[in-house]
């Protein structure tokens, strides 16, 4: 595992993490793999969150597949299937806290003051 990797969050299906040398979110969930800057990712965050899944669940009531809320990603010819509970499995994963950076005290600092 890159060592400047960290787990921001981790699900059943999914995992969330972030690579400080390339700077790069991934989030895996089952076989789909995301690489995502962090706009990019927000963008992501916003257009699933604002997904209407009893919307979707309704319109494709009589089709035979199980899964029914699309996702577009990318290109209008790229569309992901999610039900209900993998939406919000992702939802879930999305919701991350963001780390806090780690302040230091001023014992850590090594400096000599001076007073002229």
């Amino acid at each position: 595992m890159c060592e400047s990797l960290i787990i921001l969050d981790q699900s059943k299906n999914g995992i969330l993490t972030f690579c400080n040398r390339s700077k790069l979110f991934q989030l895996i969930f089952n076989n789909l793999c995301f690489e995502l800057y962090e706009w990019e990712l927000e963008a992501f965050k916003e257009y699933l969150f604002q997904l209407d899944a009893s919307y979707w669940e309704k319109q494709l009531r009589h089709w035979s597949q199980q899964r029914k809320i699309p996702i577009s990603v990318g290109k209008n010819h790229f569309i992901i299937l999610v039900n209900k509970e993998e939406l919000f499995e992702i939802k879930q994963l999305l919701r991350y806290k963001k780390p806090r950076p780690e302040l230091i005290g001023y014992h850590d600092i090594d400096y000599r003051f001076i007073e002229n």
